[in-house]
């Protein structure tokens, strides 16, 4: 091959080359900027890696694609979405309960990686879902200021797993008389039942216990606290069926 050919020949790719790239780009921009969605689904009671069943719906509910699955090993996700759009993961395995978890993906011409981790509740008779914050003040039985948005997410969890009931259990804030703790433990769990119940969450499928000693998993502590910090005890749901 002479010189003059090996010339023609460059000339000739960075044409070609030249024509492609605007077919590219009038085809990135017809498809639109892919946001690459990762994360970790994690196991809510602690805190470790699970796999998980979940799928991804759009904002007019349509599911996007297949049905997909995290990572057995780490728990590991990863999905490409379109820039700009509202999209919802949904866990979709009996291994834990139904949640929703939305997606707001900004507005870009440019790639971007967006990371967020997904924390699923295991679907256990006798597992046991810690309520926090509490939602009670010291020696209060009524909810707390800006406890409905503390509780949102529970009421969420409990409307979209209409199978599942539990049990409300309340402990105590200091050991005291038998009568004083049940009063005030049996006044906190109806008060909490009933918000569930205001949120469309039968009332049938919710029972309460009072209890009348301080949690032995999480007691009140010896020491002073620190200022502004005080000890309420702890609220739990148990799972009772699935």
């Amino acid at each position: 091959m002479n010189a003059r050919t090996m010339k023609t020949l460059v000339s000739l790719a960075c044409a070609a080359l030249v024509l492609a790239l605007p077919l590219r780009v009038q085809a990135q921009s017809a498809i639109g900027t892919v946001v690459t969605l990762t994360g970790y689904f994690l196991n809510a009671a602690s805190l470790t890696p699970v796999e998980a069943n979940y799928a991804v719906y759009d904002s007019q509910g349509k599911k996007v694609g297949q049905s997909f699955r995290s990572s057995a090993t780490d728990g590991y996700l990863q999905t490409g979405l379109k820039a700009g759009q509202t999209y919802t993961i949904r866990v979709e395995d009996p291994r834990y309960f139904r949640q929703e978890f939305a997606i707001d993906l900004p507005a870009t011409s440019k790639y971007l990686e967006l990371s967020k981790d997904f924390v699923v509740r295991p679907m256990e008779a006798g597992r046991k879902i810690k309520v926090t914050p509490v939602p009670f003040d010291v020696k209060k039985s009524a909810l707390k200021t800006g406890a409905e948005d503390d509780l949102a997410d529970l009421v969420r969890v409990l409307t979209m797993n209409p199978g599942a009931n539990i049990e409300i259990v309340c402990y105590p804030d200091a050991e005291g008389t038998a009568d004083a703790s049940q009063k005030i433990s049996q006044a906190r769990a109806e008060a909490l039942k009933a918000h569930f119940a205001s949120k469309g969450v039968s009332a049938a499928r919710i029972s309460i216990k009072a209890v009348t000693t301080v949690d032995p998993l999480d007691p009140p502590p010896i020491r002073p606290t620190a200022k502004g910090k005080r000890y309420v005890g702890p609220v739990y749901l148990v799972i009772t069926k699935v």
